[in-house]
């Protein structure tokens, strides 16, 4: 009789018969025997779950007494789907529930001081892809941004979704609306573009440009579809800026470099690199120091 390692698909039987005439039976049939053991007046078995039919077929007679202690695990996870066909399908549904809520929009929402224009602000999202039953990921945040920030007095204006509903957060001031609100972010130095975000408005450069003093960093405008419409400039950039500076010392020395290097500190603002000279004076040295560092600016993020 060949000997098999347990294995998932199969069934385990029961028949009263002594080991030697249940094995004889079963070897006869070309049925594939393993994990036998005697209890008691029982011999119990598994067989390969292709194999169930024709044990049923040997011991199925009247002088057997015959039993099914486990069926194979296809058919016990068969038959737990059907005993709880309620609880799976509710599950589903809670499953389908929850995945439609987490991707999609049920319901739009604006909130705020600003809440007297939601019609106009309605329509806004709207014509930028959002909509009720449409994932969230549909919508055109920044442009949609853009266009209510355009809108009169309104100077804040947050999309996000909560759940299943997209919330739209307008504050208005009319005190406070002006012009002003509506500069464009300029460079206050000369260097080389590392990094530009722009959160509301147009980036006018990109990473790798080389900009001078006083160039559009971020434009105070956006487009919407191919209109292009105002709104105010938020971001930030950041630029990588060369400068020289001088330092005297009476000697070169470890020390007297540290300290020359210490005195290139710049508040907020990081050193990528830096090298030095050593220019002689007639009364000691001076180290002339070459060094970037980055500089960073912003509007509108405070």
């Amino acid at each position: 009789m060949k000997v098999l390692k347990s294995r998932s698909e199969t069934a385990e039987f029961s028949v009263v018969s002594t080991a030697e005439s249940a094995l004889k039976k079963l070897k006869k049939a070309e049925i594939a025997v393993f994990d036998c053991k005697k209890r008691g007046a029982e011999f119990v078995f598994k067989v390969n779950r292709q194999d169930v039919e024709k044990v049923f077929a040997i011991f199925g007679k009247a002088c057997y007494n015959i039993r099914t202690l486990k069926k194979p695990l296809s058919e016990r996870i068969i038959s737990f789907f059907k005993l709880r066909a309620g609880l799976v399908a509710g599950v589903l549904a809670f499953v389908a529930i929850a995945f439609v809520s987490n991707n999609f929009v049920l319901k739009i929402e604006v909130s705020g001081s600003g809440k007297y224009l939601e019609s106009e602000v309605r329509k806004i999202v709207l014509d930028e892809g959002a909509g009720e039953f449409k994932p969230f990921s549909s919508l055109n945040v920044s442009v949609a941004t853009g266009r209510i920030l355009a809108l009169p007095q309104v100077t804040f204006c947050n999309i996000e979704k909560r759940g299943s509903v997209l919330v739209v957060d307008v504050q208005t001031d009319e005190e406070h609306y002006g012009a002003a609100d509506l500069k464009e972010l300029k460079s206050d130095c000369n260097g080389t573009v590392k990094n530009i975000v722009a959160i509301c408005g147009t980036a006018a450069v990109a990473a790798g440009d080389s900009v001078k003093k006083g160039d559009v960093l971020i434009y105070a405008h956006m487009l919407a579809g191919e209109e292009q419409v105002k709104c105010i400039a938020a971001g930030y950039a950041e630029i990588l800026c060369k400068d020289t500076r001088e330092y005297f010392a009476a000697e070169d020395s470890e020390e007297n470099l540290k300290n020359a290097y210490a005195s290139l500190l710049i508040d907020e603002e990081d050193i990528v690199e830096r090298g030095y000279k050593i220019k002689p004076t007639t009364d000691g040295i001076i180290y002339v120091m070459d060094f970037t560092y980055l500089h960073k600016l912003s509007i509108n993020l405070s």
